[in-house]
C-alpha cells in the first residue's frame, strides 16, 4: 500500500488542479466548458497534433545534450516510482486528469483570461510562460514546457475548442509515461550474454 501513496498523491493533486481550475473560472466569470466540442473529426484533428510532440519525445534521448540528460533522469526519479507495481490503468487515469485539470487552467482561465485583458497574442505567450513556469523542476524543462504550453495554447485558439488541446495533452502525457518505462524496462532487464543495459 506504501508503494500507491505517490501515486495517490498525485492523482489527488491534479484532482485539485480540476478544483482550482473551475473555482478561478466562476469566480472571474470565465465558461472554459462551453468550449468543449466533441466530434470524431476533433479526435482525429487531436491524434494528429500529437503526432510531431510524440516524434519529438522519441528523438529526445538520441540528442545526447546534457539538459536532455538531466530531463532524463528528472523523470526517472519523479515521475516512474508513482507507476511501479502501479494498478492497470494509473497511467491513463493520471495522464487524462493531467489533460483535463491544467488545460482547464492554463488555456481555459489564464489564456482567456489574459486574452480578454490584453488580445489573444499576449494572452497566449502569458499563459505559455505561467504553464512554463509551472513545470519549471530544471531551466531547460521550464523551456520545453512553455514551447509545449505555446503549442497547445496555439491549437486552443486556432480551433476554439478546449477539448483538442486536453486530448492532445492526456495523449502526449500517456505515450511519454509509457515510453521512458518502457526505456527503463529495456535499460534494466538482462541482455543476451548475460549482461545488463546501463541506464542513460
Amino acid at each position: 500500500m506504501a508503494s500507491r501513496s505517490p501515486l495517490a498523491g498525485a492523482l489527488v493533486l491534479q484532482v485539485a488542479v480540476v478544483a482550482l481550475a473551475l473555482t478561478l473560472a466562476w469566480l472571474f466569470g470565465l465558461s472554459p466548458w462551453q468550449r468543449l466540442h466533441w466530434s470524431p473529426e476533433v479526435l482525429t484533428w487531436s491524434v494528429l497534433a500529437t503526432l510531431p510532440l510524440a516524434v519529438l519525445l522519441l528523438l529526445f534521448p538520441l540528442a545526447g545534450w546534457k539538459w536532455t540528460r538531466e530531463i532524463s533522469r528528472m523523470v526517472e526519479q519523479i515521475v516512474l516510482p508513482l507507476f511501479e507495481r502501479a494498478p492497470v490503468g494509473s497511467v491513463a487515469l493520471v495522464a487524462a486528469l493531467a489533460g483535463i485539470g491544467e488545460e482547464l487552467l492554463f488555456r481555459g482561465v489564464f489564456q482567456d483570461g489574459l486574452s480578454l485583458l490584453f488580445g489573444p497574442a499576449i494572452g497566449l505567450i502569458l499563459a505559455s510562460l505561467l504553464f512554463g513556469l509551472a513545470h519549471a523542476v530544471t531551466p531547460a524543462y521550464f523551456l520545453i514546457a512553455t514551447l509545449m504550453g505555446a503549442y497547445l495554447g496555439w491549437l486552443y485558439l486556432h480551433g476554439e475548442n478546449l477539448l483538442v488541446p486536453i486530448i492532445v495533452h492526456a495523449l502526449y502525457d500517456w505515450i511519454a509515461i509509457h515510453f521512458y518505462l518502457w526505456n527503463r524496462k529495456r535499460c534494466l532487464d538482462p541482455k543476451p550474454g548475460g549482461t545488463h543495459g546501463r541506464p542513460e
